[in-house]
């Protein structure tokens, strides 16, 4: 390239439309978004799993499709009162997007705080459709009681 030289700049539109969804996905749950409407961002036939820590809580258990997606999120509302929510990082490629951040909350049932880091591998398709969901967190450390 010559110095001086314009500079082509072409955006990837799968790496935009990845990129997309997670934020669109996440701004919609923090607003109280209903698990439905929630699952209605994923293909039909979405890959989800969700991995904690020690003890394996109930929102961590994996599922498929719409139905499992709106499980997942229907479980963890219930189960926990968010209190703070961060996407710190999102590195896309193409579909794919590996996406990192932090949560805080406290568990309804014990009210014991708990807090940590999360790292999400995500892909949509040419809809925007979210077709893998892969969401594994630190445990959430306990912090205290609430």
């Amino acid at each position: 390239m010559q110095p001086g030289a314009p500079v082509d700049l072409v955006a990837d539109p799968a790496e935009s439309a990845v990129r997309v969804a997670v934020i669109e996905l996440f701004a919609a749950r923090i607003a109280g978004a209903s698990p439905c409407d929630l699952a209605q961002r994923f293909d039909v036939d979405v890959d989800l799993t969700v991995r904690g820590g020690v003890g394996e809580p109930p929102w961590t258990a994996g599922g498929s499709g719409r139905a499992g997606v709106a499980e997942h999120f229907a479980r963890l509302r219930e189960a926990v009162d968010l209190e703070q929510f961060d996407l710190v990082t999102i590195r896309a490629a193409g579909h794919r997007a590996v996406v990192t951040g932090t949560v805080r909350g406290t568990v309804r049932a014990t009210g014991l705080g708990v807090a940590g880091a999360f790292v999400l591998d995500v892909a949509v398709d040419a809809h925007g459709l979210i077709t893998r969901y892969l969401l594994l967190d630190d445990g959430w450390a306990a912090r205290g009681a609430g």
